[in-house]
């Protein structure tokens, strides 16, 4: 930058202009004739400027801010040749930048010297663009207060004098008493109020705008994606397909909901297309490494399946059937392939049949037990699992009501039969036997899947979980087989088939268990990185499991991977950790990233791959609480936006500048009535 003399000396300069001496004597001889210099240049370039005294001829703009050190320095006296050296001197990058800034020089520079009424008309308007923006944010924060508790925003009459507005119109007016500004817009503002149906639909476009933006702010910064499908169909009649993303971020995994899309061709191609149109802005062929879906064909097939296609374009995307669905499997197998067992929870079920059709007997069951009996589904373990811990923890109970039922006289005969063979159920020592069983049984599974339901659950407890649901199992069988060969077992030889029974099912969820949950062959890789196998692998390092590693991940270099293992497996520092997450910490924090390169990648994929998709099912149940039957006309971006604000409004909350990234969005839409940008 330029001193103030130094400024003002230019400046003089420039307004004495360029010397054009008139009677300026430059000749040049040569073999032929003898030229001199034609004063009529000055006119033609009004830029060249001579020295009376040099005899030379310079550029007046390069002369001022430096250029071409023969048009600066030591001046043009080749007369000869002076027409090409002029058209070369302009065509020169210098020679037109200095020209733009001898033009440039002196200049009033608006900004800088704003008079006293421009500079309290910005004051004045950039007071009022304060208002109007905080107007509009704490409407903002109505409809993010309204999208969070997933809650209607519009009223069937919007008039000021009608008495249900709406929750969202209710709730700004409600504002308005706690804020002063807020209520000033309110009442003075006539035609942009930005509350009206139009202003809430641009508003939650933006909402979504800002969130993808973020999104793939985060997912830039992520070293490895992981992505989960599935589809359902709403209240309308609609297909919808949900698409979540999973990845490291913190040194923890967190799984971000990305749109619900309406899905019209339910083939493996159409969900194919509908995956690749959602992820493509994400350039994501090298950062995704594992894709998690429910068991059905075309999700799952491996010929011509989603998870085969897909793999077509991210190589490294390797498929993991969503656990939690395979052990729904698992125990639905346990359970319909022997009589017995059906013939249990097909009673079972009369339990909560029996109240479910009467409020009268309802009244006597919160009566007596003061609890009710879940009813159990037809393809979901986990409600017979609730029904099954229910019934055994109120057994008494549930006599003590039976009873009450039986012995009143305001009952009609039906209730009565009923009441008296569920109570002969509870007297009955077969189905006594399958209670406590199954009792005890599913306490195991529901640990299990207690596990998976985590969204912080990695490969690693998740293969922990399933080894302690075996051996639990496992002790489980070997506990009955030994309690009826004791000698002093009560009732042996009539509960022998019971046992037979209990027994045969152990062993299903067994050999189910290993048959399902060992497909996935490049889970093993995961093992090398598990803190509980260090002492084991110190002793003999996994070769086959570094081999499997490399073999899916060739991201990963085999060689340093092994060095940083070996190291890893003899530090006592690494014994002490207890999880993937623990060991990402420990790298990350002492700043060992790229001492243990390797390592960090495979525990990055480790923590980002999915193994249930537990997230796309809680997507479907506010999809089911946000798109009701009187909400069923919904626009798709408009339940989208609204999606966004319930499933991921603590992802929304932390970020302090949410509500002004969506103000500057808004403002910059369209021309508003309102002031909303300063100047």
């Amino acid at each position: 930058m330029w001193t103030n003399d130094r400024r003002q000396e230019k400046l003089e300069v420039k307004k004495l202009g360029a010397h054009h001496p008139k009677d300026l004597k430059m000749s040049q001889k040569d073999t032929r004739q003898n030229r001199s210099f034609c004063v009529s240049w000055f006119q033609r370039k009004e830029w060249l400027t001579a020295s009376q005294a040099k005899k030379s001829l310079f550029c007046f703009p390069c002369l001022l801010f430096g250029g071409d050190t023969a048009w600066t320095e030591q001046g043009v006296v080749d007369l000869k040749h002076l027409s090409d050296k002029i058209k070369k001197h302009e065509c020169s990058t210098s020679h037109i930048g200095n020209g733009v800034k001898l033009t440039m020089l002196g200049k009033v520079n608006i900004a800088c010297q704003l008079d006293e009424g421009h500079r309290f008309a910005v004051q004045r308007h950039n007071e009022l663009v304060k208002k109007n923006r905080h107007s509009l944010s704490r409407i903002v924060d109505c409809i993010k207060f309204c999208g969070a508790h997933e809650l209607s925003l519009r009223g069937s009459d919007e008039s000021s004098t009608s008495l249900n507005r709406g929750v969202f119109l209710d709730l700004v007016d409600q504002f308005s008493f706690l804020d002063s500004q807020l209520a000033d817009h309110l009442s003075n503002t006539q035609v942009a109020k930005y509350t009206s149906k139009t202003s809430q639909n641009e508003l939650l476009d933006c909402m979504l705008s800002v969130y993808e933006k973020k999104l793939g702010d985060e997912i830039s910064q992520a070293p490895f994606v992981a992505v989960q499908a599935d589809e359902t169909t709403d209240v309308a009649r609609v297909s919808q397909c949900v698409i979540v993303l999973r990845y490291v971020t913190e040194c923890s995994a967190v799984e971000r909901f990305l749109s619900f899309s309406p899905l019209v061709d339910r083939t493996a191609e159409g969900f194919e297309k509908l995956l690749r149109e959602k992820l493509q802005p994400y350039k994501l062929e090298s950062k995704l490494i594992a894709q998690t879906y429910d068991g059905a064909a075309v999700m799952s097939g491996a010929a011509s399946g989603l998870q085969a296609r897909l793999k077509e374009t991210f190589p490294h995307a390797h498929f993991v059937h969503c656990y939690a669905h395979q052990l729904n499997l698992i125990i639905q197998q346990a359970c319909s392939c022997l009589t017995p067992v059906r013939i249990f929870f097909a009673n079972l079920t009369a339990f909560a049949t029996f109240f479910a059709k009467s409020p009268k007997r309802t009244a006597v069951l919160d009566e007596v037990c003061g609890i009710r009996i879940p009813e159990s589904g037809q393809t979901r373990w986990n409600f017979k699992s609730r029904t099954v811990h229910t019934v055994f923890e109120q057994q008494n109970s549930l006599k003590a009501c039976f009873e009450k039922i039986q012995n009143s006289q305001s009952w009609d005969s039906v209730s009565v039969q009923q009441a008296h063979g569920l109570s002969t159920l509870l007297e009955d020592e077969d189905f006594i036997f399958f209670l406590e069983f199954f009792h005890a049984a599913l306490m195991h599974v529901d640990i299990f899947y207690n596990t998976l339901q985590k969204r912080t659950t990695d490969p690693l407890n998740t293969g922990q979980a399933l080894m302690n649901f075996s051996r639990s199992i496992t002790g489980l069988r070997e506990q009955l087989i030994k309690d009826d060969c004791h000698p002093n077992a009560p009732r042996r030889m009539q509960r022998s088939g019971c046992v037979s029974v209990a027994t045969q099912c152990c062993s299903i969820m067994i050999e189910q268990s290993k048959a399902r949950f060992e497909k996935a062959r490049h889970l093993m890789s995961f093992e090398l990185i598990n803190p509980e196998l260090f002492s084991q692998f110190k002793a003999s390092f996994p070769q086959q499991q570094l081999d499997v590693a490399c073999e899916h991940f060739p991201m990963i270099c085999k060689e340093k991977l092994k060095g940083e293992l070996m190291v890893m497996y003899s530090s006592a520092e690494f014994a002490v950790l207890t999880s993937a997450v623990t060991l990402l910490k420990m790298l990350i924090e002492n700043n060992l990233q790229n001492t243990f390169s390797e390592t960090l990648k495979l525990t990055q994929i480790a923590i980002t791959t999915p193994m249930t998709s537990a997230e796309s099912e809680r997507c479907f149940s506010t999809l089911k609480r946000i798109k009701s039957f009187l909400r069923s006309t919904m626009g798709q971006d408009r339940l989208n936006a609204l999606a966004v604000l319930s499933i991921e409004r603590d992802f929304i909350q932390k970020s302090p500048d949410f509500n002004e990234m969506v103000i500057n969005l808004f403002a910059s839409q369209k021309n508003r009535r309102a002031e909303l940008l300063f100047k």
